[in-house]
């Protein structure tokens, strides 16, 4: 069993890297290419791109390149005459494809595993660098809602924590109760930390000889627990979310009854549109000969990377209409999905 393992990791691995590193390079190419003027002149932020831009393409190459290797590495054992010999010996047909099965669900966890991290802002990243000349960007105005509060805020430095003008509006029974406005607010420890503003008291009962509004004077306040930058960046900027703040804003934002489609939408394709990937390769599977005495291996190929760029494209334009909600998502990205899983479980078991 070591033997085999090793015998085929090391193929499907070697094709993998092999058509993951060129397909990488050649995204990155073209798109240096075509936005080569719009380059900052300073080194380090054309590296800081380049690298930047590699991450982002990552989620279109790494589930093709599953495929594709898997798709080369058949071909390479059919003209071998590896693959029958394997028969031969006593290999099933599942047995044979189970490691590089496994290995594609690997590199598909770890891909979700570096979405729960800054890795899901690169494409941000690299647009920052691209129009700004800078990592970090300024989003403009958003009015947001939080439990009792609605917030105004002018400006977010996104990536540093920390805003510009933010005003805060407190209802008590639909009423305006009181009224919070500050020049500069940064997030620290779970909280908003307002700076150099001001808080407005309105009175309960307007009558006249009551007292009237009071005016507070403060230097620095916490406020607004829990409601983190990355949730606000990305309503303002309607940018992707990691798997984390998308938990947290879903959580939010259904709390608050606000529309939860943008992170439901990041959540869906971080944690399921990889997994087309390994379903798909399990299905093509079953479908290549043993040997290629009787079939043009050429011509099989062939169609296999067609059905394989086919099929990554309907899923692609069903995310976008999702995006766009034109369908909803469950349809648009999980039922896809679901469906291949089952196929390729119906082509296992079929097989046993």
């Amino acid at each position: 069993m070591r033997i085999f393992f090793r015998f085929i990791s090391g193929i499907y691995l070697k094709n993998f890297f092999i058509i993951f590193f060129s397909l990488l390079g050649f995204y990155c190419g073209v798109d240096l290419l075509l936005n080569f003027k719009d380059l900052p002149k300073a080194a380090n932020l054309d590296l800081l791109y380049v690298m930047f831009l590699s991450f982002s393409a990552v989620p279109y190459v790494l589930p093709i390149s599953l495929v594709f290797a898997l798709v080369v590495c058949l071909v390479s054992m059919i003209r071998s005459n590896e693959f029958v010999s394997l028969h031969a010996l006593g290999f099933s047909k599942n047995y044979i494809i189970l490691f590089p099965f496994l290995w594609a669900l690997f590199f598909c966890c770890v891909y979700i595993g570096l979405n729960f991290t800054s890795f899901a802002y690169a494409n941000d990243y690299k647009r920052n660098i691209l129009k700004n000349g800078t990592i970090m960007n300024q989003s403009g105005e958003v009015f947001l809602k939080l439990n009792n509060n609605f917030v105004y805020i002018w400006k977010i430095n996104n990536g540093q924590n920390s805003a510009q003008n933010i005003k805060i509006f407190h209802l008590n029974d639909l009423n305006l109760s009181s009224f919070i406005s500050a020049k500069n607010a940064h997030f620290e420890s779970q909280s908003w930390v307002l700076k150099d503003g001001n808080i407005t008291l309105l009175p309960k009962n307007y009558r006249l000889g009551n007292e009237g509004l009071k005016i507070k004077e403060f230097s620095q306040i916490r406020s607004l627990d829990g409601f983190k930058p990355k949730i606000i960046e990305g309503v303002a900027s309607n940018s992707d979310y990691s798997i984390s703040d998308a938990l947290e804003s879903f959580e939010l934002f259904r709390a608050q009854n606000v529309n939860i489609d943008a992170p439901k939408i990041s959540l869906y394709k971080f944690l399921f549109t990889p997994f087309f990937a390994p379903f798909l390769m399990l299905i093509m599977y079953y479908f290549f000969p043993v040997i290629a005495r009787f079939f043009n291996l050429a011509f099989v190929t062939f169609v296999a990377f067609v059905v394989t760029l086919m099929i990554w494209g309907v899923l692609f334009l069903l995310t976008r209409l999702s995006e766009n909600d034109v369908i909803i998502s469950e349809i648009g990205i999980i039922l896809p999905i679901v469906f291949l899983g089952f196929l390729s479980a119906y082509m296992y078991y079929k097989h046993r």
